[in-house]
């Protein structure tokens, strides 16, 4: 049934802010900044670039963890989130058990092996195992290409939520963003950014945590948002349908997420530094389990706050997206909060909560974007210079990315959305072959430059190609229903404020859905299965080059791949304990090798291998 709007619709007049809330949020921004400076000049005083870019090795785990936490919940999980909760309902909750995966599988993997090695670029790794500089610039170049846009989207996209839902100057919330993110960066290094990414994890939380406690007592309590929420089939969790080409279900959401986050937790650059700069392997580790429940704890506030925000539209039975008060799903937050929180000190909160999203991401992918610079590329350049000019040196790349990072953002305003949409579709397509590179190399001795190479570039031209297919096809999906039934003039008891006369069409019915068929169906892949396609396919084409190119096993060295019987043998049968065993101990020397060939197939005893080689293994199993 298609319901009746009357063409002559309101839409509420934008608010200014009060003084409180400006207040709560320049104190916000001062405490960051004062961070950065109070590290400038204390300890070492960031004249190193083992201080500077490494935190001198000396983190604590809490801080490292909560870090590492709100690299990853930038601005658009705070806006995001509930975004989707209101639009297509809970079932994107369901990434937090990809996350855990994520978590747990870099922890056996991961962990143990960069820490080992005590890197400071992730990208040398690859350098090590495969013995070529092109593989380590072929992983740094896509890096920091994708930080750039990646920074983009980040000051971008607050940005402009807060402009259509508050009048907000564009430009004055991108600079401020970017300027002050920019400065705290540059000004206390490695330091800095782990301190005031603990300050802002408190803002976000708390933050959010009070969006939800008075949006719930303003709808009357949370059984209340629980039924309208139901009643709007918000609440749809599981969905087991396997169809790879749905937006969102159960498997994407679990295994597709968790090959995303595992390229950003397990070997992205702004973690490893993290993890690598603890005293211990056991502290590094216990970081990286303490993102689980704290991303658990955000993922239920944001779709807590999303819920929230839905039932108050719906009780009203208004909805400002489909009404045309707003024109994208991720002004929705922000127009929530000015529209009904609008007790003096509230939106200040969430703006200090939109900013913290968006400058711990802005930080850690500074910092991380200029270490991966200065390590693969301008060190060998610079390497006459003393540790303080080396220093120097990378506090202008942070300078220099920073500034690129706010000359794109204000590009993107300039070119549109579609240009935007693009950008982070193809920073997207990248994470995952390059995930299937370290992946190659870790796991599989066998595997040599060659097949990295052919793996890597094959693998990278088909998600380009996907991700640009998608964007021009763009596959229909559909949104949940809202009601806009009692939008018309003058109802004046939707809103606290003044509102001004605003005349529009009635929405327009949604665009069927365009069926894909033939080569448009790999077009219709869910986004969320890019990082395991791209990682998949560098894998396979890799080891299937390197099989047919002459490698040495005996040249890699042991301390570069990871003891996968090791960490997996009690979960697998003797025979294929002794497989793995068997491969990974080729490294070792041919004695070795010949003392092996004597064990059966059938079953690893104890004795029957040598003590030195084997037994560690065998004991860590039993």
């Amino acid at each position: 049934m298609v319901e009746h709007v009357s063409n002559d619709w309101v839409m509420p007049a934008k608010r200014g802010f009060h003084t409180a809330d400006i207040a709560v949020f320049l104190i916000s921004l001062s405490v960051s900044i004062g961070i950065g400076v109070y590290h400038a000049f204390t300890g070492g005083k960031q004249r190193t670039t083992e201080e500077y870019l490494m935190a001198d090795r000396r983190l604590r785990t809490l801080p490292a963890a909560l870090s590492m936490l709100v690299s990853f919940v930038s601005a658009i999980l705070v806006l995001g989130t509930p975004a989707e909760m209101y639009t297509r309902g809970t079932q994107l909750l369901l990434k937090t058990i990809g996350f855990c995966i994520a978590c747990i599988v870099s922890n056996l993997l991961f962990v143990p092996l960069f820490y080992s090695l005590q890197l400071n670029s992730s990208f040398e790794y690859l350098e090590r195992r495969f013995q070529s500089r092109l593989i380590r610039l072929m992983g740094t170049l896509p890096m920091i290409a994708g930080n750039v846009r990646f920074n983009m989207f980040v000051i971008y996209t607050p940005s402009t939520a807060l402009e259509a839902a508050t009048g907000l100057p564009l430009w004055g919330s991108v600079v401020a963003c970017g300027v002050v993110g920019t400065f705290y960066t540059a000004l206390g290094g490695m330091k800095a950014v782990i301190w005031t990414d603990v300050f802002q994890a408190f803002v976000i939380i708390c933050g959010m945590f009070a969006i939800v406690v008075q949006g719930v007592l303003n709808i009357g309590g949370l059984k209340q948002i629980w039924e309208i929420s139901e009643k709007g089939g918000r609440l749809e969790t599981f969905n087991f349908n396997p169809d790879p080409t749905q937006r969102l279900n159960f498997w994407s959401l679990t295994l597709g997420g968790a090959v995303n986050t595992l390229s950003i937790f397990g070997t992205g650059q702004a973690s490893i530094q993290r993890y690598c700069s603890l005293p211990s392997l056991t502290e590094a580790k216990r970081s990286m389990y303490l993102n689980i429940p704290g991303m658990l704890v955000i993922n239920a506030l944001a779709g807590l706050v999303g819920l929230v925000v839905y039932a108050h539209y719906a009780s009203v039975n208004c909805d400002p997206l489909r009404a045309g008060f707003i024109t994208n799903s991720n002004q929705l937050l922000p127009y929530y909060v000015v529209d009904v929180l609008n007790i003096p000190g509230f939106p200040g909160i969430f703006l200090a909560v939109l900013f913290s999203g968006a400058l711990s991401s802005v930080s850690s992918s500074l910092n991380a974007v200029a270490t991966v610079t200065w390590e693969d590329i301008a060190k060998p350049f610079f390497s006459h210079l003393s540790e303080a000019g080396k220093a120097n040196v990378t506090r202008m790349l942070v300078i220099c990315y920073g500034a690129m990072g706010l000359m794109v953002s204000f590009l993107a305003n300039r070119l549109g959305g579609h240009v935007l949409q693009a950008s982070i579709s193809f920073t997207g397509a990248l994470a995952g072959p390059v995930l299937g590179m370290f992946l190659l190399g870790a796991i599989f001795p066998s595997a040599n430059a060659k097949g990295a190479i052919v793996g890597f570039i094959t693998s990278m031209l088909l998600s380009l190609w996907i991700t640009v297919g998608a964007f021009i096809v763009r596959p229909y999906s559909a949104t949940l229903p809202t009601s806009v039934s009692n939008c018309w003039r003058n109802n004046s008891s939707l809103y606290n404020t003044s509102i001004v006369a605003y005349t529009l069409s009635p929405p327009a019915t949604p665009s069927s859905e365009h069926t894909l068929e033939g080569i448009e169906r790999l077009y219709g892949l869910s986004f969320l299965w890019y990082g395991a396609l791209g990682s998949g396919v560098t894998v396979v084409i890799g080891l299937i080059v390197s099989s047919f190119t002459e490698t040495d096993s005996e040249k890699v060295d042991p301390a570069l791949i990871i003891p996968l019987a090791d960490r997996l043998c009690c979960c697998l049968s003797s025979r294929w304990q002794h497989k793995l065993l068997w491969k990974q101990h080729q490294l070792i020397g041919k004695e070795e090798q010949e003392e092996l060939q004597n064990i059966p197939d059938v079953r690893i005893t104890q004795k029957s291998v040598n003590q030195n080689v084997v037994a560690p293994l065998l004991t860590y199993c039993q």
